[in-house]
Formats: structure tokens, sequence, C-alpha cells
């Protein structure tokens, strides 16, 4: 798939459609189980075209419930997040437990009918997965599993959390915000755009974000080069990883017998490896940055910079930020970004980590965000004044033709070399494509 028509990121019509066929199959991320930890705990999320109340019941199960009402349709919930036993509507009194059972109506004696059934009354409830404190939700009852609808990204999503050497915490409810434009045009963004780094985020590299000015006028770390391996499923997740190399250099020239993980202590190193099989440190070891798409909508991103944006340089350090890109209509789309941090490391570094990231990759970053969400708002205003006819599709054509096989690179799904490739864009649409079908 080469090209996409420019329909798909502007008309209302697509996104009905999209909600049926593209969301309502996939598991979506919902948030984290840190997020409801003890029985009662909730937060409000969107799955599909559907807000949930993702609450934690009395029996210690995660659910997600359709917040309406069964009797006439009221929203129950309104604040975003919260602790309670019971969902009790506004409008008439219909009251839920918080595992979704219908327990009190009022009248129920005297207005209705002896043969009303309770059980036929309770919300609508998601299936709900969680993995690795991921918290999944799919409506579909005739979905996969969540390992299996994974497949192959599993893989690589385990390696990036296994090089942290334990369990990874959230820092806090997510962030917020709203970004003109379809919410497509985000995701591609993440799923393998190294292209946009040298135009959009110039101002980034002048702050020294990822190194200093070298002779030929580029940003970088002296004698090193940044070389992206980018890997795509059939299903549309995908994952571009750069590794840091010698200058002239290949990712297979690096050094494995002491591996290397930029942005973590390098004192930890060793014991980094230790936590990580093999493989996993074949693919996360000289890694700089990983960014990627869990199939439709579920953005990540780990990274190391040299320094929070206003300060002088701090070590190298990593922050893994992970964001669901959710529809609030054709042209607009919510942001959730939540941060995560590994937990075996020293409140310092866990602290600068997150500074880093609320610094340049969150909903009040100054640097990566306010440029592209620049960019995001120009494509959909360009594209939404287009009369019809005029102006082609989407161009994916970059890097056909031009990348390298990764032959023995680890992990199970196909990889390439290539840093300017949108190979991770075309099997994103392609997927995407073939869940649509024929467009409305």
């Amino acid at each position: 798939m080469r090209a996409i028509g420019r329909r798909a990121f502007i008309d209302s019509d697509i996104l009905d459609t999209e909600y049926d066929r593209v969301f309502y199959p996939s598991w979506q991320l919902l948030g984290f189980a840190d997020e409801v930890p003890e029985p009662g705990d909730y937060v409000l999320r969107v799955l599909g075209r559907d807000e949930v109340v993702v609450v934690r019941g009395e029996d210690g199960e995660v659910r997600a419930l359709h917040n309406s009402c069964t009797h006439r349709g009221t929203r129950l919930c309104r604040a975003s997040l919260g602790n309670t036993a019971h969902l009790r509507c506004s409008y008439h009194g219909w009251t839920f437990a918080n595992d979704g059972r219908l327990v009190g109506v009022p009248a129920l004696r005297s207005g209705y009918p002896p043969d009303f059934d309770h059980t036929r009354h309770g919300l609508p409830t998601a299936r709900v997965a969680c993995r690795r404190g991921f918290l999944f939700a799919t409506w579909d009852p005739e979905a996969p599993t969540l390992e299996d609808y994974l497949g192959e990204i599993a893989w690589y999503l385990d390696a990036i959390l296994d090089c942290g050497a334990g369990e990874w915490e959230v820092c806090g409810p997510p962030q917020r915000v709203r970004a003109k434009g379809n919410w497509k045009i985000p995701t591609d963004n993440f799923a393998g755009d190294g292209y946009h780094m040298r135009t959009t985020h110039q101002i980034a590299l002048d702050q020294g974000i990822y190194g200093d000015t070298l002779a030929d006028g580029t940003r970088g770390r002296a004698g090193t080069d940044l070389v992206a391996v980018n890997i795509a499923t059939p299903t549309g997740h995908s994952v571009r990883a750069g590794y840091v190399v010698e200058s002239g250099r290949s990712i297979d020239d690096r050094d494995l017998t002491a591996p290397q993980f930029p942005g973590y202590p390098p004192e930890r190193w060793a014991e980094l490896a230790a936590a990580q099989t093999p493989e996993q440190v074949r693919f996360t070891s000289h890694c700089e940055v990983a960014h990627g798409v869990v199939f439709p909508n579920t953005v990540f991103l780990t990274v190391a910079h040299d320094r929070a944006v206003g300060e002088d340089a701090d070590p190298l350090t990593r922050y893994l930020v992970v964001r669901a890109h959710v529809p609030v209509s054709a042209r607009e789309t919510e942001c959730l970004y939540w941060t995560l941090v590994p937990t075996a490391m020293d409140p310092e570094w866990r602290r600068r980590s997150y500074r880093f990231q609320a610094r340049t990759q969150s909903a009040g970053g100054i640097l990566f965000e306010m440029d592209d969400f620049e960019n995001f708002a120009r494509i959909d205003a360009a594209l939404a004044r287009l009369a019809p006819g005029r102006g082609g599709p989407v161009d994916l054509t970059l890097g056909v033709g031009r990348s390298i096989p990764a032959r023995g690179f680890p992990g199970p799904a196909p990889a390439e070399v290539a840093s300017l490739s949108e190979h991770n864009q075309r099997a994103f649409y392609r997927r995407w494509s073939t869940l649509m079908g024929e467009l409305p």
C-alpha cells in the first residue's frame, strides 16, 4: 500500500465506519491497573465510541462498564476518577453495583410488573484483560484473546519492559490534551516516522536533546551514527528502534559482550542485562530510542535524552511514555499520556525520568508536542479545505526499494534497516484498509 485517500482523515462517515470495523473488534488501551488499585477505585475512559467506567469491583476484578443507565440512557458517572461501591442514576435513581449488576430500582414493587428481571438490566460490560499492568478492553465477544491479538509485538514490548529490571509504576493519572486532526495522524507518526525529525524538531535538536553539534552541522554524539530498524506485523502493530553505533558501522558490529543501555545508569547495565534473555539483550543493547503502535490507537515511546528543557546537561536519562489516541470527531483527537518508571531505579533517577518526559513528550511539553500538534492542525485545515477531486492521495512511498532486510535481527517479526522509511506506516494503513473494506 503506497497511498491513502485524503477523505480518510476528515470524513465523519468514515469515522462511523471505523468505530464498527476497526475499533469494535480491536483491543484498546484503557489505562493501567495502578490507576484502580483498591476495590471501588474507578476512572472514566472511552472504548470505541462509548464511555466506560473502568472500576475494580469488590471481588478485585477490573471491569469496563458502559457509562449509561439501562433505564433511559442517562450518563451515570461524571467524575473522571474516584471510589464508589455503587453507580446511582441521577434521573430515576436506578442503582448499579460496581460489578455492573442492577441492585436498586425505586418503586419496584408498586410500579413494575411481577416478572421484572434485575439480571436483564445490568450494565453492558466489555471484555478486559490485564497484561503486565496494562489494561486493554474490547467490545467484541468473538475477538481473539489479548495475547493472540498482540501476537509478535508482545515480544518487543516485553523486551522494553524487561530492560527496566523489574516492575514499572505509573506516575499519576494520565495527562490529557485535545489535538486538531484525525486520530490516525498522530498514530502513524509514532508508527515509524523518523523523517520529520530534521525539519519539525530542529529546535529540539538545537537545545541539545540528542547531543551536541557535530562538524557536519548535524546533531549527535561525536563518532557515532543512529541506525534505525523498522519492524511491522501483518496486523498493523509496529516498532521502530534506533541504535547508537560507531560511525560507519552496522548494528551487527555492536559489542554484545558488554551490553549498553543508553539512559539507564551505567553501573546498572550488568544487572539490566542479567534481567533479560540473550535475545532481548540483542534487541535492547545500544538502543537509544524505540517507538511504535499497538493497532489501532495505542502508541509508546522510550528514549534517552541528554537533558531536560531549560536545564543544564544531566546524565543521559531514559523515559517511557504510553499514549492512547481517542477520536473526538473525524477532525479532533484526545491524547492521553501515561509516564512509566521502573521501580528498580533509585528515587532521584525516577524523578528525573518523569521530568524529562513532562518537559518534552507530554501535554505540557514545550518542544516535541508543540511542534507536532502545529503540523497536525495544518494537515487537518488543509485537507478539510480541499475541493472534491483536488489533491492526490497521501503518499506513503518513502523507503520503497531502499531498505535492507535485517536478517538475523532478534525477535519474531521481519525487520528492515532504514533510517528514513514509511515501512511501518504502510503496514498500519494496510491493516486499516483490510478492516475497513469498501469505504462509505
